[in-house]
């Protein structure tokens, strides 16, 4: 019959019409499949850069930024060793550094001024009776770190030491040798006296150290001495140790060293030429 109902017909055009849908959804969903993989390897790669490969480029930074304050710092010797009384000189430090493109966290440091001893003079000079206490200073500067140990660099009468892991090295001897000496009869003590008060800046910005040095009233030529000259200092006791124990033994008859109390005697009159430069230290 012409019009009979072809159920054949109409179940082959619905499974073709399915064939095709599900034809359609493979390829709507092979795109989105292939994105999310990609994101999947994105992720995988930028976790693994994160863990490793950024770390490794910060640390490169802060060792680098850690070696140009290392240089800054050492120039503080050129600028303590050129200025002479009634000068002043200035440097500028930049405390903070290490940043990266792909981290911004800087390394900070703090630099500070303090007190790191004194010298007491008592001597009985002709008519003359001269009684001091001399403070000696140090420049700190410590630098804290993220990925490296950190350091603190000490700067005192112009030697240098280096603090790490509990431990320290002498980067550069002081000038002790040459701060108290005894020649042709002549005992020259030479001090660097701290007249301004401690000071301390921390962060990452610039600060700006200056020196002023003058000549202290109390400079000069005392003639036909005795008395004695007792040293304590934090930074460089050690190398006064040395050099008044060595001025002892030259000289036995002049000279006589305590070594518990730091003090050295002298046993006969001698004269003695005081150089004080008076220090005023500031930090912006």
């Amino acid at each position: 019959m012409r019009n009979s109902f072809c159920v054949s017909c109409i179940s082959g055009d619905v499974m073709g019409t399915i064939g095709k849908t599900n034809r359609m959804d493979d390829k709507a969903v092979s795109p989105i499949i292939a994105i999310m993989l990609i994101l999947a390897i994105l992720v995988t790669s930028i976790s693994v850069l994160a863990s490793n490969w950024f770390p490794i480029v910060k640390k490169r930074a802060e060792i680098q930024h850690n070696k140009e304050l290392t240089d800054k710092f050492l120039s503080i010797v050129t600028v303590y060793s050129t200025l002479n009384e009634n000068r002043s000189s200035a440097m500028s430090i930049k405390l903070g550094g290490g940043d990266t493109f792909f981290s911004q966290t800087t390394t900070s440091s703090t630099l500070s001024v303090n007190q790191s001893g004194w010298i007491n003079v008592s001597m009985e000079c002709n008519d003359t009776s001269l009684l001091l206490t001399l403070k000696l200073f140090k420049v700190n500067l410590s630098i804290h770190n993220t990925l490296i140990p950190d350091q603190t660099f000490v700067f005192s009468e112009g030697g240098i030491k280096i603090f790490q892991y509990g431990k320290n090295i002498t980067r550069l001897e002081p000038d002790i040798d040459k701060s108290i000496e005894f020649r042709d009869g002549v005992l020259y003590l030479r001090v660097d006296n701290l007249t301004s008060e401690p000071q301390e800046v921390s962060g990452n910005g610039i600060a700006f150290l200056r020196f002023k040095s003058n000549l202290n009233p109390n400079s000069g030529l005392y003639k036909n001495c005795t008395g004695s000259i007792l040293v304590e200092d934090d930074v460089f006791n050690g190398e006064w140790d040395d050099v008044m124990i060595k001025l002892e033994e030259n000289n036995p008859t002049v000279f006589s060293f305590n070594q518990n109390t730091n003090t050295l005697q002298i046993l006969t009159q001698i004269n003695v030429s005081l150089t004080i430069r008076d220090f005023d230290v500031q930090i912006q």
